[in-house]
């Protein structure tokens, strides 16, 4: 990772770790594409994405965090998530995380 990335990594992972409550959600696309979100409400009132994985329709599984930003194929959201407007569905952590290890590439 750059050493540009250091502060962004950083507070995503203040945030991870931190105590506040933590949202899932899970979204589809019309091609098949499924979206996986753990999100932690920041100190202005907006969702920040912790964790993110995705299943394309080439079926490779990406899952991006504060260990992993970004690769050649996406990254983790680099703004707050409004889970309305994408049509996400919420999830409990046990079934994020059970998706979340089934996307372990």
């Amino acid at each position: 990772m750059s050493s540009s990335q250091e502060p962004r990594r950083a507070a995503i992972q203040a945030l991870a770790e931190s105590d506040r409550q933590h949202w899932y959600w899970y979204g589809r696309g019309g091609d098949g594409h499924v979206w996986l979100f753990e999100a932690v409400i920041d100190d202005g009132g907006e969702y920040w994405p912790v964790r993110h994985a995705e299943l394309g329709a080439d079926g490779v599984p990406r899952r991006y965090s504060w260990r992993h930003i970004a690769d050649e194929h996406g990254f983790l959201a680099e703004g707050p998530l409004y889970p309305d407007d994408f049509g996400l569905n919420p999830l409990t952590a046990e079934e994020f995380a059970t998706l979340w290890d089934a996307l372990d590439g």
